[in-house]
């Protein structure tokens, strides 16, 4: 069916909590100290981002100055090794490791659409649009597999000066590996888990002479089916090649190209009996019972997701002089997605005012995304180094140039022909489908931007650092609207966005520090690349409004310990976010949402041997203000659990390793219409990893995810379906070094 497609060229406290409690107690012993390699540009280092154990000293971002110690702000990282004794290969299964960021998708942001795309919150707050890759914005909608990431950090509060236009709970960013001259260093893994997953990995850095280097990631996998109902299957493919050279002794260069195609065939729901669906059916109300979650209820033939990306981008730095230095990252993307996807639909022969459910489910529903992003943008920076008398200026003078561009397709599938057009939700049997769709141009959304920022931390003796900056920003839309493909009219907007951030870090003792810091981000109109609609208004009112605000205040303190190698953090936070809202004119105002809490997190070394990343976080996310309606004032906000924790601590001897961790949430809710449609209730899962090392150079690995096979859900839908999270995994992986 998905070959009849037309081609078109795209330009209480949890008790982990008392664990990670338990755990922060253990830290007596000497950690290992990890071997750190960095690249001089005089005074100005680009720090390697490869480590040993879970110990990270810094951020990639060279926006970042100081060491995590010295950040006022709370910045979560998941490295490479976590990624590796774990066995995740996602991005979402990786940020599961990170207290306060959930991945309950609640309905596309609580759109009420179940997707097979990353779902990412943070304190509360959508951050579906702060997602980068190396500190360039990923602006395509897919699910990100980890094949070549160094490290995922997570940012939080919010952070404008540093990211740009985005959200008020933090960004998440994807460090990319990239070729070195640390050695020629090449691995070959191969993975098989109970969900029929075959996954196969390749890893080669090659040293081609003293001043460059060649690197190489591969990555295949298929598989999915971890319900056993027949038809769901993912299917991904990528190569990574990366180049570094030193083009003299003051200037390198590194070019990356990342290429990946995914063609899947995806489960976006199972029912969810609704209270008009139990009445009618007498089944209970809620998630449909487990002895039916093997059923497909999709359709056969019809449903289909294809996703296909490349990047390339290109790394300039340039030593100035011993002070100063310069670096250039410039990106180009494309990211072209068509998926067909049936939703379990409950049949309603009545109007919506006036329902009658018949207790049957449609198969005529379908999630469409056809649609081609592109992406260009350059980043210049000048990082260095001032002195003014006894007080030194660690300096980041920048600008990025960028443009964003979104073309979607409508998909019309009346000549479809289905099989059935409706199913009995216990006994769905099997849908297929015959005939063709065809596509016609939709909508064509280009935003771009000019920014300049400055940023500096000044740091006025052994114990004091004040630390500052600031991002003028333009954003410009241009929104070419169609009709059945012909095109009707051209929609302009702009924003002139200012950003900042202060802070002040007081160091009692070289290695630890107390800091409280305030900072704000601004989202305008259009910035995740789409046509904005709130509650009903058009997108024109949107279109002129102010852009939406949110200032994040946090007090915190960090501490290195063990040698540096283990990083204890604890912070205090308040977020406040503007949010579109009508009063009864129907005039565009602004409301008010804010998440507060506290976090408490630990990584890194323990010992030589033993390993741990643990995070705890405790938030009241809720709505302040709402001029639509008074009864809204103290809803909560979805996906944003009051508490949330992670652990995970690892072992790892001359030959044998061992992992054991766990994830906990309060509940993740689903809050639409001053009520909670849906809740997740408390959802803790188990995790276990043992492996062995037979020789130096081969090693096998066990993982056990949801070792207590907890039922849950990982996504739903108002509309009647949700998304089961995994049953037990047991993935064995083979890897070989050399």
């Amino acid at each position: 069916m998905k070959n009849a497609a037309p081609s078109y060229t795209p330009f209480k406290v949890a008790p982990i909590a008392i664990a990670v409690s338990s755990a922060l107690a253990m830290m007596s012993s000497t950690a290992l100290a990890a071997e750190q390699s960095t690249v001089k540009l005089e005074q100005i280092e680009v720090v390697d981002t490869a480590q040993d154990g879970y110990a990270v000293k810094s951020a990639a971002s060279v926006k970042y100055t100081q060491e995590l110690v010295d950040t006022p702000q709370t910045i979560n990282i998941v490295n490479e090794q976590v990624l590796e004794d774990q066995g995740v290969t996602s991005l979402e299964d990786a940020l599961r490791n990170v207290a306060g960021v959930s991945t309950f998708g609640a309905g596309e942001g609580g759109g009420g659409n179940v997707n097979t795309t990353d779902n990412v919150t943070i304190r509360g707050f959508d951050a579906n649009g702060s997602i980068y890759s190396d500190g360039i914005r990923d602006v395509a909608g897919y699910s990100r597999d980890t094949f070549n990431t160094e490290q995922i950090e997570v940012a939080k509060g919010a952070n404008g000066t540093i990211s740009g236009k985005g959200s008020a709970g933090g960004s998440v960013n994807l460090v990319t590996k990239a070729a070195n001259l640390r050695g020629d260093k090449n691995s070959i893994s191969a993975s098989y888990d109970e969900g029929d997953t075959a996954r196969l990995t390749g890893d080669f850095n090659k040293v081609l002479s003293d001043d460059s280097a060649l690197r190489l990631n591969l990555m295949a996998e298929q598989g999915g089916d971890y319900w056993d109902n027949g038809e769901e299957e993912y299917k991904s493919y990528a190569i990574a090649p990366s180049y570094f050279t030193k083009v003299s002794e003051d200037t390198d260069l590194t070019i990356n190209l990342m290429h990946m195609k995914q063609d899947n065939t995806p489960v976006i729901g199972l029912p969810f009996i609704t209270e008009e669906v139990a009445a009618a059916t007498g089944l209970p109300e809620g998630m449909i019972d487990e002895q039916y979650w093997d059923n497909y209820y999709g359709v056969k033939g019809l449903d289909f997701s294809e996703v296909e990306a490349t990047t390339l981008t290109a790394i300039l730095n340039h030593s100035l002089n011993k002070n100063w230095a310069f670096r250039n990252q410039t990106r180009f993307g494309v990211t072209e997605t068509q998926a067909i996807i049936t939703r379990p639909w409950p049949e309603n022969t009545g109007t919506r005012a006036a329902p009658n459910y018949t207790g049957n489910y449609l198969t005529t529903n379908t999630k469409r995304d056809f649609s081609d992003n592109q992406l260009a943008v350059s980043q210049f920076d000048f990082l260095g180094e001032l002195n003014t008398g006894s007080i030194r200026h660690d300096l980041v003078i920048g600008a990025e140039i960028y443009q964003e561009k979104q073309t979607s397709y409508d998909a019309d599938l009346s000549n479809i022909t289905r099989s059935q057009s409706s199913y009995d939700a216990t006994n769905p049997g099997v849908t297929t489908a015959t005939g063709s769709y065809s596509l016609t141009k939709n909508n064509v959304f280009v935003g771009q931007g000019l920014a300049a920022y400055l940023s500096n931390t000044a740091t006025i003796n052994d114990y004091v650092q004040l630390s500052g900056g600031v991002r003028a920003e333009r954003y410009e839309t241009e929104q070419d609207t169609y009709d059945a493909g012909a095109f009707q009219e051209t929609l302009k907007s702009d924003a002139d966005l200012l950003t900042w951030r202060a802070g002040i870090n007081v160091k009692p003792t070289s290695n630890t520090s107390i800091y409280a810091s305030v900072a704000n981000a601004q989202q305008p109109y259009g910035s995740d690349i789409s046509a904005d609609r709130v509650r009903g208004v058009d997108a024109e009112d949107v279109r002129g409004s102010d852009p939406i605000s949110s200032t994040t205040m946090e007090i915190g303190t960090k501490a290195e310990l063990f040698n540096s190698k283990l990083l204890l953090s604890a912070a205090v936070f308040e977020t406040t976010k503007d949010t579109y809202d009508t009063n009864d004119s129907d005039e565009l105002i602004f409301g008010e949402e804010e998440s507060k809490g506290f976090e408490l997190s630990a990584t890194g070394q323990l010992t030589d041997t033993l390993s741990i990343t643990a995070s705890y976080t405790k938030q009241d996310a809720k709505v302040t203000e709402d001029a639509s309606s008074s009864d809204n004032v103290g809803d909560g906000l979805s996906s944003a659990p009051d508490e949330s924790a992670s652990v995970w601590l690892s072992y790892k001897g001359e030959k044998l390793g061992l992992g054991i961790g766990a994830e906990y949430t309060s509940g993740n809710d689903y809050w639409r219409r001053s009520e909670v449609y849906f809740t997740t209730g408390e959802v803790t899962l188990v995790n276990a990893m043992a492996s062995y090392a037979f020789t130096e150079n081969l090693s096998a690995q066990l993982n056990i995810s949801n070792l207590t096979d907890e039922r849950y859900a990982t996504d739903y839908s108002a509309k009647g379906h949700f998304l089961p999270g995994n049953p037990r995994n047991v993935k064995a992986t083979v890897k070989y070094d050399f």
